[in-house]
């Protein structure tokens, strides 16, 4: 896809596909921030992966300037055994988002994309534990939209203007 200096940065908004009503608000208020920052907000439902699910996705992000991730409770993993019978055994005491939103973290961090992870309280697995966030994948609080994303709206800035071919 080619852009021009006019285009609007594109941002992937990453989100599970069945939500409770406040979680719905709390998705809403984080598209609802995005287009205030003048970003096209793109979704994949769950019905739009196609045949090929690993293609359309890698289509899909070869074509946005950054990426958000919306860890939203999904399977209550509070009282689940880790590594059952060995001597890592333990018991969880978390929430686990779905499964798809890592996949999509891992896909969005091959592709170099800004990548910023907000989960629900309780929610630590993979891609939202904060002890993997680094340079390229940011994290902030699901309840606060726009919370110390600084960093992550100028990697998102920059990326856009270099595929648009506009100089800083």
């Amino acid at each position: 896809m080619k852009t021009s200096g006019t285009d609007v940065a594109r941002i992937f908004l990453g989100a599970p596909s069945i939500l409770t009503p406040d979680q719905q608000t709390k998705l809403e208020q984080w598209v609802a921030w995005l287009e205030w920052q003048s970003f096209q907000v793109i979704r994949l439902g769950r019905d739009s992966h196609g045949e090929n699910p690993w293609h359309t996705l890698t289509q899909l992000l070869a074509q946005v300037d950054g990426v958000v991730l919306l860890g939203f409770r999904q399977l209550d993993a509070r009282n689940s055994v880790w590594r059952p019978e060995t001597k890592e055994e333990a018991l969880s005491s978390s929430w686990w988002t779905s499964p798809w939103l890592q996949l999509e973290a891992g896909m969005s961090v091959a592709l170099a994309l800004p990548v910023i992870v907000a989960a629900e309280a309780g929610v630590n697995e993979g891609a939202f534990n904060p002890e993997v966030w680094n340079g390229q994948v940011k994290g902030v609080e699901l309840s606060t939209p726009g919370a110390a994303t600084d960093e992550w709206l100028d990697a998102v800035r920059e990326r856009h203007d270099r595929r648009a071919g506009v100089s800083r």
